[in-house]
């Protein structure tokens, strides 16, 4: 690995995890703990540039970085839902992107649709009489915050090509 790409993602690890951290103060929808996932645009950025085993290892990073530095101490329940979430969305993100049928957006909503799944499976073990009520919501407003980060992440990869460039001197 070139101390470039490695510097790369450690700034774009950096960044998505500040924007964790501040999107966990903006509360969309009241009294729903729901957020778009704009730190899955970095994670789009990095699956696209350098693959799924970089995203991974990034993701990770951001969860545990966001765990620890997030407001108020470390909450299990928040970490296992941001955890399984990435788990199912990276799984499903990987294989899309690997198979090439669908464009960043349709993968990016697809994903965004599975992080969902994966955090109402965590939460039916943490809370079993919440999810029932929050999981037609979540699940509808997960397709177009999918769609919104799709469509970011794939404007930034258009106005930024020659920074992921690898030059050989």
């Amino acid at each position: 690995m070139s101390v470039k790409k490695l510097t790369l993602l450690a700034i774009l690890t950096g960044v998505a995890s500040i924007i964790n951290i501040l999107e966990s103060y903006v509360q969309i929808i009241p009294g729903i703990p729901f957020k778009i996932g704009f730190s899955n645009i970095v994670t789009l950025i990095i699956i696209y540039k350098y693959g799924a085993k970089e995203a991974v290892i990034t993701v990770l990073l951001r969860i545990v970085v966001t765990a620890l530095y997030s407001p108020g101490t470390f909450n299990y329940a928040t970490f296992s839902l941001s955890f399984s979430g990435a788990v199912f969305s990276l799984i499903v993100l990987s294989i899309l992107v690997k198979l090439d049928f669908f464009g960043i957006t349709a993968n990016s909503t697809l994903s965004s649709l599975f992080h969902v799944i994966g955090q109402l499976v965590a939460a039916s073990f943490l809370f079993t009489d919440v999810v029932a009520y929050y999981a037609p919501l979540m699940l509808f407003i997960s397709i177009p915050a999918g769609i919104f980060t799709g469509i970011l992440a794939n404007r930034f990869l258009d106005r930024t090509k020659d920074i992921f460039i690898d030059k050989k001197f």
